[in-house]
């Protein structure tokens, strides 16, 4: 056979026409045993029936009567595409093997169904046979699909709000999931198009227009370039010719996809979106997940909203002191900076942090202008306090946010002072801000330099991480356990009637198994408060009323609070004692 001649011969073997008169793949006049058909399915598919047959068989062709060259011997194998070698060559699974194949069309069912991305045929006898087509029947539902939106232009700069969707499951939910990502952009292309020269060893990737060399070059020109070698380049003023160059995410103008959004916002009120703003352009993407034929997700509705035009041109934001011991509280101060040199911006006057655990207090906002003149500020004797325009307006176990005047002017920076404590090696003081007016809409911080916030404050390293070095040395899961109030009374009279068995957990990779007991002193187990799995943070929701596991009031005397943590790489257990009293 002379290779166009194969070439055409697969061709009609992986057409999607019911069936081929003309071409087929024949191995004749020639000893067939040990031809090998190898297909990709280029994805993973649920399979229940592969038919293989010559032709005149199943679509009729009477000026082609081969329906007697079919394979008298074969073997057939699998694989699922995830099966694979460390070279990521497949790892196959036999499916059938007929040493004395008396039929012509041979029709195999997989029954159940499973998935399927690589096939193998073999001929296992020397006789002459044809393939007229390779037949793979399809059922349940795809192990990984994509949908990328349309870009959504909002006309102007905008600050990207709420994001919520609705969402269908379909079979068992353990074996599907829906992951929702979005990026934004300045511009009206997520990508960056090149031409290089033709024939020139590593040869330089150019994203600049031919026809405008100024400008970046777009879709419509880069559809107009050879992608292939021996197509006919386009050659330039100079004589040069050119080809097709890589097609990239463009880093500079839109931001990457998002980490997926957390899959119990489904069929919510919805979350913010988190990707940059203010930017012109919105996209979004949903990857279908399942490890299940009968299992997978329906996204029925995704809606968001958007406000233009936003609160400022840009914020930026950072927290110091950036390096401190972990589970200690510590002063922080987060200060912010606005650009606003734009026109008819709207301005802000709440901001909003993210914090490892709840604040202990919120002591003062600063409000300075350009010049670095103080303009305004307020102090907080607690954390309920309001004054004027300056008030706590929420405080959350992860998060607070302070109320001040609108700010509206370009340069303006604003510094809250609070204290809390972090309780892991890295912990990111996330911001945003808000407008009272637009309760929907907030426009996230981006870390960088404001201003010199005390000794040690080094512009290079300015942003909204903190860091506790002392956590990796210490190997510290466990810390802060306390029993409050202690003693306790729990006499029904109202007061000092529970023990709060408090305490952080820190340094902790994902969740782990957490065990909050009561002892006696001689070691009898008298109530089990808590058994579970807990992530990093600060705990004061374990009550103890002063009764055992039955139901009944202990005895007066002291009693040991033992609270366990099963972590990563080792084991922490703290014990208190507890005093008890009538």
């Amino acid at each position: 056979f002379k290779p166009l001649d194969l070439e055409m011969m697969l061709k009609e073997l992986l057409s999607d026409e019911p069936g081929g008169e003309l071409l087929a793949f024949e191995r004749k006049n020639q000893n067939s045993l040990g031809i090998l058909v190898l297909l990709n399915l280029g994805a993973r598919f649920g399979v229940e029936r592969i038919r293989i047959y010559p032709r005149n068989t199943v679509v009729p062709s009477p000026s082609t009567p081969f329906q007697n060259d079919y394979l008298r011997a074969y073997e057939l194998f699998t694989n699922d595409g995830l099966n694979l070698t460390s070279e990521n060559t497949p790892i196959w699974r036999p499916l059938i093997a007929e040493t004395d194949n008396q039929v012509a069309v041979i029709d195999v069912p997989r029954d159940p169904p499973r998935y399927v991305q690589h096939l193998r045929l073999r001929a296992t006898s020397p006789v002459d046979f044809e393939i007229d087509e390779i037949e793979i029947f399809g059922k349940g539902f795809l192990s990984r699909s994509q949908y990328v939106s349309d870009i959504f232009d909002a006309g102007q700069p905008a600050v990207w709000g709420t994001l919520r969707w609705v969402e269908e499951v379909l079979g068992d939910p353990r074996f599907s999931s829906a992951q929702i990502r979005t990026r934004t952009g300045t511009d009206t292309s997520p990508f960056v198009y090149t031409r290089r020269l033709r024939g020139k060893q590593d040869a330089e990737d150019i994203p600049f227009s031919l026809e405008n060399p100024g400008e970046e070059m777009g879709l419509a020109e880069y559809r107009k370039f050879p992608q292939k070698a021996g197509q006919t380049p386009i050659t330039d003023a100079a004589g040069r010719e050119w080809m097709a160059g890589a097609v990239t995410d463009d880093l500079i103008n839109w931001s990457p996809f998002s980490t997926p959004y957390p899959a119990d916002a489904a069929n919510g009120p919805g979350l913010p979106i988190v990707s940059p703003s203010p930017r012109r352009y919105m996209q979004f993407e949903v990857v279908f997940n399942s490890s299940d034929l009968e299992a997978a997700r329906v996204i029925k509705s995704l809606s968001f909203d958007l406000l233009t035009p936003p609160f400022a041109d840009a914020l930026v934001g950072e927290v110091f002191p950036r390096e401190v011991q972990v589970s200690e509280e510590v002063p922080f101060t987060f200060a912010m900076r606005a650009a606003m040199g734009t026109d008819g911006l709207r301005g802000f006057d709440t901001i909003e942090i993210d914090t490892p655990a709840r604040v202990s207090s919120i002591d003062a906002v600063q409000i300075i202008e350009g010049t670095g003149a103080v303009v305004a500020e307020h102090q907080f004797d607690s954390l309920d306090a309001a004054s004027g325009e300056f008030a706590i307006a929420e405080v959350a176990d992860d998060r607070f946010a302070v109320r001040f005047p609108v700010v509206t002017d370009d340069q303006t920076q604003v510094h809250v002072r609070f204290q809390t404590n972090v309780l892991t090696y890295s912990t990111n003081f996330t911001a945003a801000a808000r407008l009272t007016t637009e309760p929907g809409a907030a426009q996230v911080i981006d870390p960088g330099n404001v201003a010199f916030l005390g000794a040690g404050d080094e512009d290079a390293f300015s942003g909204t991480t903190v860091l506790s070095p002392s956590v990796l040395a210490e190997g510290q899961l466990l810390g802060e356990v306390q029993a409050v109030p202690n003693p306790f009374t729990p006499n029904g009279d109202g007061i000092n009637d529970e023990a709060i068995i408090q305490y952080s957990l820190l340094s902790l990779s994902t969740p782990r198994p957490v065990e909050v007991a009561l002892y006696d002193l001689s070691g009898r187990r008298v109530r089990v408060l808590f058994a579970g799995d807990e992530a990093n943070g600060r705990y004061t929701d374990k009550v103890w009323d002063g009764r055992d596991d039955q139901g009944q009031l202990v005895p007066p005397g002291l009693y040991v609070a033992r609270v366990f943590v099963s972590g990563d790489s080792g084991d922490a257990e703290q014990s208190r004692v507890v005093a008890v009293a009538y």
